[in-house]
């Protein structure tokens, strides 16, 4: 028996020409396996709705075409249910999809969805909001915050965004589990290893593990937060004076008027006390 698959095109996200999905999906999908059809989002938050309702009719798999922002809305949507997520990476910087060892070249990631093979991963959430691979408080977010108002895509503008965002940057304090930090460049929880286009934040971190990481990296100067980029690429940022990394399955933080991103996306909490859960293997995967 075929099963079922819906593809969910983000017709605004990150880079690419997604003109050409549907005929590459008709000429790539192994259709004696699987029959679909395409959904294009109208607007922000219209995956998660989708996906909801596709989990609800109890569709085999529902497919993001998007970076990790609508990644999350799909996914989140799907936790705890049945229906297993595939992602065809079309963000920015694809952080999930790197992490779970899927092709950016949408063929082979198509070719992927062929072999369907899952996994069964951990999620996190902060408060009530879900998230899937790393989401964080002070510049991280600050930088996603920029990039989401500048409606650009691609490496060369995130980095701009880096830079604009640098520039009096500073800095964020959090209490975790009651202890202090001050002075800090980032907060962010990974259960993920990576923001995007292979830089780093938690090169350990294991989405079947049952466990996420808090990173805590310090306020650095220029030449300091160069070495830190350089560390992130070669997978090695962990091993830094400058970053700790707590590993916990729960966690209290306290950060006062921090701006918050959840897997790249900008976001607004309602109070000052968040609380981070690693829910175990409550998200089925095609990687």
């Amino acid at each position: 028996m075929k099963k079922s698959i819906r593809f969910i095109i983000n017709p605004i996200s990150g880079i690419g020409k997604k003109e050409i999905l549907p005929d590459l999906i008709q000429k790539e999908l192994n259709q004696s396996l699987f029959s679909y059809d395409i959904i294009y989002t109208e607007y922000r938050g219209h995956a998660r709705e989708l996906s909801k309702k596709f989990a609800e009719e109890k569709i085999d798999v529902v497919c993001i075409v998007g970076g990790d922002g609508s990644v999350n809305e799909v996914a989140s949507s799907l936790v705890h249910t049945n229906t297993v997520l595939a992602i065809l990476p079309m963000g920015s910087g694809n952080g999930i999809a790197r992490h779970l060892g899927i092709p950016l070249k949408l063929k082979n990631a198509i070719h992927r969805l062929n072999e369907f093979q899952i996994i069964r991963m951990d999620t996190f959430k902060l408060n009530e909001k879900f998230s899937i691979g790393v989401s964080g408080f002070g510049f991280d977010a600050l930088v996603a915050k920029k990039f989401d108002e500048y409606h650009k895509r691609g490496l060369f503008n995130y980095a701009k965004m880096v830079l604009k965002a640098w520039r009096g940057y500073k800095g964020v304090s959090v209490i975790l589990n009651q202890k202090e930090y001050n002075n800090l460049l980032f907060c962010c929880i990974a259960n993920t290893s990576q923001f995007g286009n292979n830089f780093y934040v938690s090169p350990q971190s294991d989405v079947k593990d049952e466990m996420i990481e808090v990173v805590i990296v310090k306020l650095v100067n220029t030449l300091q937060l160069l070495i830190l980029i350089t560390s992130s690429i070669l997978k090695k940022v962990h091993l830094s004076k400058f970053v700790e990394i707590i590993r916990v399955k729960k966690a209290e933080l306290n950060i006062k008027n921090a701006i918050a991103h959840i897997d790249g996306d900008p976001v607004v909490f309602d109070n000052d006390t968040i609380h981070v859960l690693c829910i175990p293997k409550s998200l089925s995967v095609i990687v």
